[in-house]
């Protein structure tokens, strides 16, 4: 079977805006299988990043996709749950991110980057995700441990 071909498609990909229409990955897939990946640590500029945070990536009032990372910061009274997680989110972790239409995407510690443009910081630990891993972090129909989380 081609790699990819038995992939569950995003869970809420009904309703995705479309703003994050060909960003996010179009397949759901597994926090657990992506850490367990063994990825060297570099840095990347959180300039290369910075275009996610104004894309509506988090939840508000109990509905996904509502307020971008930049709104949250812009007013964290308003957007207190959110701007808790982000003050809370251990930077100690790299990001992990792949490459999406020749843009850098994070997978996994949109919270760690915008605590990390708070700090002021140029640069931010990332794991590089490669194509070819993506398969790898893939959830499955057969993968009936992972569909109750």
């Amino acid at each position: 079977m081609l790699p990819g071909m038995d992939r569950l498609p995003f869970p809420l990909a009904d309703v995705l805006p479309d703003a994050l229409r060909g960003v996010l990955l179009d397949f759901w897939w597994d926090t657990e299988r992506l850490w367990a990946l063994d990825l060297p640590v570099t840095t990347l500029p959180v300039a290369d990043l910075s275009w996610l945070l104004d894309l509506p990536m988090w939840a508000y009032g109990g509905a996904p996709f509502q307020v971008t990372p930049h709104q949250v910061a812009a007013d964290p009274v308003r957007y207190a749950e959110q701007y808790a997680r982000t003050m809370a989110a251990d930077v100690a972790f790299p990001l992990h991110v792949t490459d999406r239409g020749g843009r850098p995407l994070v997978l996994d510690g949109m919270h760690r980057l915008l605590r990390t443009e708070l700090a002021g910081w140029g640069e931010v630990a990332v794991k590089v995700v490669p194509a070819a891993a993506l398969d790898d972090i893939a959830r499955r129909p057969d993968d009936t441990d992972s569909l109750a989380k």
